[in-house]
């Protein structure tokens, strides 16, 4: 799980050269995929400032995301976001609630659960 905050890191970096093009882009993870994306925008609004990520994403989907729900969190990952930030969870994954629960002893874990909407951007759909 560490390597992933170094990926979403290099990610971050990627995006703000703009290494795909002028365009936006839109990222998709599952997962460990989610998770760096998740890092990616952390990185993106704590080291970088607004006039360097401003229309790099559009929209963002993670399903299964093994990260925080805590609304300030996810009130600070949106702001790189264009469009939508779509949270994907399903309370019935048990993989994802046990390893996480028992590793990190809480119970606000995105993919699991519905994430606070804490502005227009973000989204959650039950994959139940």
């Amino acid at each position: 799980m560490k390597k992933t905050r170094a990926v979403g890191k290099i990610l971050a970096e990627v995006l703000v050269n703009r290494v795909p093009g002028k365009r936006p882009v839109n990222l998709v993870g599952y997962g460990q995929g989610a998770r760096v994306i998740f890092y990616c925008l952390l990185e993106l609004v704590t080291n970088y400032t607004p006039g360097q990520y401003s229309g790099i994403i559009e929209h963002v989907v993670m399903a299964g995301l093994p990260a925080t729900a805590q609304p300030v969190v996810w009130e600070k990952i949106s702001a790189p976001i264009a469009g939508k930030l779509v949270n994907c969870y399903s309370t019935n994954d048990w993989v994802l609630s046990f390893l996480y629960k028992t590793t990190r002893a809480t119970r606000n874990v995105a993919g699991i659960a519905h994430v606070p909407q804490v502005n227009q951007k973000i989204v959650n759909i039950n994959l139940e």
